[in-house]
C-alpha cells in the first residue's frame, strides 16, 4: 500500500536534508517540472506521486509550508492514501491553513467515510469560524464518537448562535441521546443550548440529567449554579457551589460564581471574605483583583472595594484602579481626592474618562486656569487623545458660557490636528447664528470627506431648519441622515422639527414623542411642546414644562416652552 510509501519519503527526505543543510538554494521551487502522464492506481507507486512527495519534504524542511500542503493535497486527492491524506491533514494543522484543513479533511471523508477525525476536525474548524449551519452534518456525525472536544466547542459557541442555529443542534443533540441517553457530556451540552434557547426549565433538566449519569461533574454543577442564579434561586446555587468549594477549594471559577452569588444573595460580609480568600490565593492576578473590586462596586460597598483597589494602585505597572478610586472619593463627596486619584491614571482604557470626571468637578470660571493647565498637561503626555481633550476643553468652555474662547481653542487644536474630522465637526457645531456661512462650509467639507456621516447630516439640516427657510433641503440632509442611524434620538428630534417648520403638525408629534421618550431634555421638551400647543393638547405641554422647569431651572429653553404656552391663550 502507498501507506509505506509515505514513511519511504519521510526516510529519504530525513536523509537528504543533510545534504540540503549545504545549499538550501540547490532547489528552486517555483521551477517547472514537466513529467509523462501518471497513471494512478491504489496501492502503487508512480514517479509523480514520489517527486511530488519528495519536493513536499523538502520544502517543509526549507519552511515552505504552502508548497509542501499543495502537493501533499494534489496527491492526497490523486492517490487517496490514508498516510498521504493524514499527513496533508497535520501540514495544515501545523501551518494554520484553514483552506488546506478544510480541503485536507473533505478528501480524508471522501476516502474514508467511516473515519470519525475529519468530521471532528470540519466540526471544530466550522465553529470556530462561525460557520454553525455548514458545521451541522459533521457536528452530527462527530457525536456519535466520544467527542467531549466538539461539545466543549458547542457549548463556547452557543452565545454566537441564532436561534434557528441553535435549535437544529438541540435537534442534533436530541436525536443522539436517544441513541446514547447515559452521556452525561450530551446532556451538559443540551444544557447549554436550551439556554441559548430561553428555555431554562428545560436547561435545568438537562444539567440534573447530565449530574445523574455523572454526580461529580464540575461543568455540569457550574452551569446548574449559573443557571439558579439567573432564576434569582440563590440559595440552591449557593448549596451546589459550597459542596464544589470543599472539593476544589483553590477552583478559581468556582469561587468567583460563587462570590457574585452571595453579593446577589445580599450577603455582603461573606462576599467580601470570599474576595479577600481569592486574592490570597492568586495574589498576581490583579485583573481578577480588580474585577472583585468592581463587583464590590456594583453593590454599592465602597469600604470592601477600596480595600482591594487601594492595593492595586501601589503597584506601578498599572494606574486604572485609581479611576476606581476617585469613583468612590466622588461618591463619598471628597471632590479634592477623587481629582487626585484621576490624575493619577495614566494607563489603560479609563484615561480619557479620568479627564472628564476632573472636569466635570472643576465648574465655574473661576477653574480655567487649572483647566487648561491640566488638559494642556495631558495633551502633551497622551499625544493621541489629543482630538479628545481638546474637544472636552471646548465643551467646558461653552459650558461656562465662555462661547468664543470654546472656538478659540478649536481653531488652535486643528492648528495642531488639521486633518482631525471631530475637532472640525466640534467647531461647526460651536459657531453663533451670525457665523452660519462658515459652519455650513465645515459641514461640507466633512461631508465631502464622509459621505456618510450620519451625525454631520444631521447638524447641518438641522441647522438649516432652524436658522434658514431652506427647509426642504434641509429635510433631504435629515432623511438621509435617518437612513444610516434610525435608531439615533438627537436626528429623530431634528426631523420632528422640521416636520413642524413645514407645518406637518401631525407627522411632527409622532417623530417628537418619539425623541422625548428616549431623551426628555428641554431643547426635545420646547420642541414637543409647541406641536402639542398646535394640535391644541395644551395641557399636557403644561405638564411636560412643569416636570422640565423643576428639573432643569434656569435652561433657556425653558422660555421657548413658556412663549409655546402664551401663543395658545
Amino acid at each position: 500500500m502507498l501507506n509505506k510509501l509515505t514513511c519511504f519519503i519521510l526516510i529519504s527526505a530525513g536523509l537528504l536534508t543533510g545534504c540540503s543543510s549545504l545549499r538550501t538554494d540547490s532547489l528552486p521551487m517555483d521551477t517547472a517540472i514537466t513529467y509523462p502522464d501518471a497513471t494512478y492506481t491504489p496501492g502503487e507507486l508512480n514517479g509523480a506521486t514520489l517527486f511530488d512527495l519528495l519536493t513536499a519534504e523538502l520544502a517543509g524542511h526549507q519552511r515552505q509550508y504552502d508548497i509542501s500542503l499543495k502537493n501533499y493535497l494534489k496527491q492526497a486527492e490523486l492517490t487517496g492514501d490514508r498516510g498521504i491524506i493524514q499527513r496533508a491533514t497535520r501540514i495544515a494543522q501545523f501551518s494554520k491553513d484553514q483552506v488546506g484543513l478544510e480541503q485536507a479533511a473533505k478528501i480524508w471523508i471522501q476516502h474514508y467515510p467511516e473515519d470519525l477525525e475529519p468530521y471532528e476536525l470540519l466540526s471544530g474548524l466550522f465553529i470556530h469560524q462561525g460557520k454553525y449551519t455548514q458545521a451541522l452534518p459533521y457536528i452530527e456525525r462527530a457525536l456519535v464518537s466520544d467527542s467531549r472536544q466538539i461539545l466543549l466547542l458547542i457549548s463556547s459557541a452557543a452565545e454566537k448562535l441564532t436561534i434557528p442555529e441553535a435549535q437544529d443542534l438541540n435537534d442534533a443533540l436530541d436525536s443522539q441521546i436517544e441513541l446514547t441517553p447515559k452521556r452525561s457530556e450530551l446532556w451538559i451540552t443540551k444544557g447549554v443550548i436550551e439556554r441559548r434557547l430561553s428555555h431554562p426549565d428545560k436547561a435545568l433538566y438537562s444539567f440534573d440529567q447530565s449530574l445523574r449519569y455523572a454526580p461529580d461533574a464540575v461543568p455540569a454543577m457550574l452551569q446548574k449554579a449559573d443557571l439558579l442564579k439567573e432564576l434569582q434561586r440563590y440559595q440552591e446555587a449557593l448549596t451546589i457551589l459550597s459542596k464544589l468549594a470543599a472539593q476544589q477549594p483553590d477552583n478559581k471559577q468556582i469561587a468567583v460564581l460563587e462570590t457574585q452569588i452571595l453579593y446577589k444573595a445580599g450577603k455582603y460580609a461573606t462576599a467580601a471574605k470570599n474576595s479577600q480568600a481569592l486574592i490570597q490565593n492568586f495574589p498576581d492576578d490583579q485583573q481578577l483583583h480588580l474585577y472583585l473590586a468592581l463587583l464590590a462596586l456594583d453593590y454599592n460597598r465602597l469600604k470592601d472595594s477600596r480595600a482591594i483597589l487601594e492595593p492595586l494602585a501601589d503597584r506601578e505597572n498599572d494606574t486604572s484602579a485609581h479611576f476606581y478610586l476617585g469613583l468612590i472619593a466622588e461618591q463619598q463627596e471628597n471632590q479634592t481626592l477623587a481629582i487626585e486619584h484621576y490624575l493619577q491614571v495614566e494607563h489603560g482604557t479609563n484615561i480619557l474618562q479620568a479627564y472628564t470626571r476632573v472636569v466635570g468637578l472643576l465648574k465655574g470660571e473661576e477653574h480655567r486656569q487649572r483647566i487648561d493647565q491640566t488638559l494642556t498637561t495631558a495633551i502633551n503626555k497622551h499625544a493621541e487623545l489629543g482630538p479628545s481633550l481638546i474637544n472636552l476643553y471646548a465643551d467646558w468652555l461653552r459650558s461656562t458660557n465662555l462661547k468664543q474662547e470654546a472656538i478659540e481653542a478649536l481653531d488652535k487644536g486643528l492648528a495642531r490636528y488639521p486633518d482631525d474630522i471631530t475637532l472640525l465637526y466640534a467647531r461647526a457645531m460651536s459657531r453663533p447664528e451670525s457665523e452660519l456661512a462658515q459652519a455650513e462650509k465645515e459641514f461640507r467639507y466633512i461631508l465631502k470627506q464622509q459621505p456618510d456621516n450620519a451625525m454631520a447630516l444631521n447638524a447641518l439640516g438641522y441647522t438649516l431648519t432652524i436658522y434658514t427657510d431652506r427647509i426642504m433641503e434641509a429635510h433631504e440632509l435629515l432623511t438621509r441622515a435617518l437612513q444610516l442611524k434610525p435608531d439615533e434620538t438627537a436626528i429623530i428630534d431634528s426631523m420632528g422639527w422640521n416636520l413642524y417648520k413645514q407645518n406637518r403638525i401631525d407627522e411632527a408629534l409622532v417623530y417628537l414623542e418619539q425623541a422625548y421618550s428616549a431623551y426628555p431634555d428641554p431643547e426635545v421638551g420646547s420642541h414637543l411642546v409647541a406641536v402639542l400647543v398646535k394640535l391644541n393638547q395644551v395641557e399636557r405641554a403644561r405638564k411636560i414644562f412643569q416636570e422640565l422647569s423643576e428639573q432643569h431651572p434656569g435652561n433657556p429653553f425653558l422660555k421657548d416652552m413658556i412663549q409655546s404656552l402664551k401663543d395658545a391663550k
